[in-house]
């Protein structure tokens, strides 16, 4: 039984999310729809973006918790980072270049270079505007980035001293970035500074937080239904977007709703981390293996979205409905799944086995054995398991 299991459920939810709101976003360009449809839509794909930034602070925190301060960990950390998120990302990046070549777009090689190596890029303020890369979902991975970044350096340090430093560094970062953008504006950040200093990044701090609360109590999780752990997800997020269309009535909404909503998002995970569900049953790994996809499925999903965009014309004209909303999502679903066992999987083992031969043959070299080897590392079996299973799986 897969102790992440109902973790994996929780990502593919929130990778289902992002990609419907998409779908209804895209729809609206071109097909008339209410505006509080759209805005409670952005909210789900918000909500969704959150969940992974949860569950993003979690896996590290509870996958790394016995490293600290072990000799070599932040390299190996960050050489574990790079070729999970970087050659999938830097494929789907491509694929937008060819696109928009492709269409006659001119292509920024400045906004390019930051792109790949998740550099946000400056803009000017305004209602609209945003630190979007090229390929336009990648703005979370500079997110990531900055927080695996972080994190590597507190490995350096011991358990305890390196978790207290990693919160207070960004409970700093947001207090000062208060002096350049008041928390009460909780528009798009424009600047580096506003970037990095955002608020959401707390949510990375939230998933440390608890992961390291599972570490301590490892015995509390059970066994129950994936149906009725799944039902109770969705209503919770449903019920943040009933809530937010009836009151809020806007997005981005206050801060005070935002962090309401970011509440709920630390129930789903919570819950996720403290129910270990039985992931024999069909319906479970199917869950499961869309979890395992949802990188693939976040990274490629709006191309999927394009495609069967340009086929609706064609057999239907620009007349929208619900059932496009749905065709193209699962389109998404069904390319992603593929290009994450054809595509991703296999490049992230040719990556992998390429850098343990390249670091085994410097090491002969040198005559010195490799410091660390997480998979060897003086941790539990379980630990060991679960670390594998991260490395494999998260985002």
């Amino acid at each position: 039984m897969n102790k992440l299991a109902a973790i994996q459920m929780l990502r593919a939810i929130a990778a289902v999310l992002v990609v419907l709101v998409h779908a209804i976003v895209r729809q609206a360009e071109w097909q008339r729809t209410d505006q509080w449809i759209v805005e409670a839509a952005m909210l789900a794909g918000a909500m969704g973006v959150w969940i992974f930034f949860i569950i993003s602070g979690f896996i590290m925190s509870y996958t790394y918790h016995d490293n600290f301060g072990v000799p070599g960990a932040a390299g190996q950390f960050v050489a574990s980072r790079i070729v999970r998120v970087v050659p999938i990302y830097w494929l789907a990046t491509a694929l937008e270049v060819a696109l928009r070549l492709r269409h006659g777009s001119g292509i920024d090689v400045h906004k390019l270079i930051c792109s790949l190596f998740f550099i946000p890029i400056a803009v000017e303020p305004g209602p609209m505007a945003a630190m979007r890369p090229m390929l336009g979902v990648g703005w979370t991975l500079n997110y990531e980035m900055m927080f695996y970044a972080c994190f590597a350096l507190v490995l350096l340090l011991p358990r305890r001293r390196g978790l207290t430093v990693l919160l207070f560094a960004m409970a700093g970062l947001v207090l000062t970035g208060t002096f350049f953008k008041p928390l009460s504006d909780t528009r798009d950040p424009t600047s580096l500074m506003t970037f990095y200093s955002a608020p959401i990044i707390l949510l990375f701090g939230t998933g440390v937080l608890i992961g390291t609360a599972a570490r301590q109590l490892a015995g509390v999780s059970a066994v129950r239904s994936s149906a009725l752990l799944l039902t109770t997800l969705v209503a919770l997020l449903a019920a943040d977007v009933a809530v937010f269309a009836i009151f809020a009535d806007a997005y981005p909404a206050g801060i005070a709703w935002l962090v309401a909503f970011w509440i709920v998002c630390t129930i789903c995970v919570v819950l996720c981390v403290i129910v270990r569900i039985d992931d024999t049953g069909r319906f479970s790994q199917a869950i499961v293996r869309l979890g395992d996809a949802s990188y693939s499925l976040y990274l490629f999903h709006i191309f999927a979205i394009f495609a069967i965009e340009k086929l609706w014309w064609l057999l239907f004209g620009k007349s929208g409905s619900w059932a496009f909303i749905f065709v193209s999502s699962a389109a998404a679903i069904v390319t992603a799944t593929l290009i994450n066992r054809f595509i991703e999987k296999p490049m992230t083992d040719h990556v992998r086995r390429f850098s343990a031969l390249v670091k085994a043959r410097q090491s002969a070299w040198q005559g010195d054995a490799p410091k660390f080897d997480a998979t060897q590392s003086t941790a539990p079996s379980g630990t060991t398991y679960l670390h594998n299973v991260a490395h494999r799986r998260s985002r």
